[in-house]
């Protein structure tokens, strides 16, 4: 029999930790370096040239510059007339001249925000200072210029010809996307998107789509048999994440199938996600397989749902193992496939959490003490039972801001996947074990948002 004792157990954020260390991409590597004659080297993975109008939530790979001067002539700055310096040079701080004579086109024009000033005018003034004939022609001023050029921006004045407008690395947002289109660039240099292959394993699965049968069970969906549902919630996470979602069939409980199908996943993936059989079941093979054909970094995390998590290494491509029940693979691709990918794109994989005030105690662990009447024999074992052992439990909550501005978090009871939970927009992990007390009512807890 197959001794499932030895595990490499680790934290959340040591198993992060030690895989980004061995992984074959970091942030630092995403981008390019600037070699020679300031000339860009190429980063260690690959990029795209794309439209800037397809490139929202894309990653730069290199910096962008302005291909001319932002202004590129002199320009108004707000709506108003345009007017010669020379007109008001002399006569007084504040005075303005009689424009009783004044001819439009000669003496003064008309300037529009953002728009470069008439030619051969050099100075405007607001237009709310001004009053101007019916007819368009005639002017009468109200209040004076300071000095040469007031109310204009010269050429350059934002941005120089060859500035940087926008860094390599940066997330192109809408906001981001406009600074490039004013800066005359219509294609972008983005890096990759990764690719990450999903594997779902088990006998018991079969695709949604087969109809219900009984008395073809080989054939139909029969007894005992499970509709595979986690490469919906696989396909939704790496699709946000900005990534390429790449499937696999699924792959029934055999050694060799599994071993097989994770050479063929690692050569046309830059992540391979592995579903189920990392447990303690005769017919789970994963870890087994992993260690075989690659390093295993990591079996087995100090929390829950998400517990029999593994990372590993085949061939330079990292492999998050994630359970089987889709409420615990959804921790685990939140906590260890997102920053993954966040890394291969070069952005911060630090978990993004915020401190919140607890309005309520946590309910109660149903699950904590077994059932009454119930042996030894037909519950698992708590995970930590001796002093200094901590295991956390994962828990929802509902994050809002008080009147005070403080942001509160409310305990959502139920486990993952129940109803109640799914309209919880945050979660946190609360140590257990010897000696550990659960937060109480107003403490502060640290939360992610969902």
């Amino acid at each position: 029999m197959r001794d499932h004792s030895h595990h490499i157990e680790l934290s959340r954020d040591d198993a992060v930790a030690q895989m980004l260390v061995r992984c074959p991409f970091s942030a630092a590597d995403a981008m390019p370096e600037e070699g020679k004659a300031g000339r860009m080297a190429k980063p260690k993975r690959p990029i795209e040239q794309i439209a800037l109008s397809d490139a929202y939530g894309r990653v730069l790979a290199r910096d962008m510059r302005a291909r001319t001067d932002i202004p590129n002539v002199l320009t108004c700055c707000m709506d108003s007339v345009a007017v010669h310096w020379s007109s008001f040079e002399g006569l007084g701080e504040g005075v303005v001249p009689d424009t009783s004579s004044w001819v439009r086109g000669v003496d003064w024009e008309f300037a529009n925000t953002g728009v470069a000033m008439p030619a051969g005018f050099d100075t405007a003034i607001v237009i709310e200072h001004v009053t101007v004939s019916e007819d368009e022609q005639h002017i009468e001023i109200h209040a004076a210029p300071s000095k040469q050029f007031a109310g204009t921006k010269p050429a350059g004045a934002n941005t120089k010809r060859y500035d940087v407008v926008a860094k390599a690395g940066a997330v192109i947002t809408p906001d981001v996307a406009a600074i490039i289109a004013g800066a005359g660039r219509s294609v972008v240099p983005v890096l990759a998107r990764p690719r990450v292959a999903f594997i779902p394993t088990g006998n018991e699965l079969i695709p949604p789509n087969v109809p219900y049968s009984n008395s073809i069970a080989e054939k139909y969906a029969g007894t005992g048999r499970t509709f595979e549902s986690n490469s919906l919630v696989v396909k939704g996470k790496i699709e946000a994440w900005g990534g390429v979602f790449v499937p696999f069939d699924i792959v029934p409980d055999d050694y060799h199938a599994i071993k097989c199908t994770i050479e063929r996943a690692v050569q046309v993936a830059d992540i391979v996600v592995l579903n189920a059989g990392s447990s303690k079941g005769s017919d789970d093979w994963s870890v087994e397989v992993l260690e075989e054909i690659g390093e295993v970094v990591c079996h087995q995390t100090n929390h829950g749902p998400g517990h029999h998590s593994s990372y590993a290494i085949v061939d330079g491509v990292p492999v998050v193992g994630i359970s089987g029940p889709s409420g615990g693979a959804s921790f685990t691709l939140n906590f260890y496939l997102k920053p993954l990918m966040k890394a291969y794109l070069g952005l911060d994989p630090t978990p993004e959490r915020i401190p919140a005030r607890l309005t309520a105690p946590f309910p109660a662990n149903r699950f904590k003490k077994p059932a009454p009447g119930s042996l030894p024999g037909e519950s698992r074992p708590p995970e930590a039972t001796e002093p200094g052992d901590v295991f956390y439990s994962i828990k929802f909550l509902t994050v809002e801001v008080n009147e005070e501005g403080v942001f509160t978090a409310t305990p959502v009871p139920g486990h993952p996947g129940s109803a109640p939970t799914q309209h919880a927009n945050a979660y946190c992990m609360i140590p257990s074990g010897v000696g550990v007390e659960p937060p109480e009512k107003g403490s502060i807890v640290m939360v992610e948002m969902r």
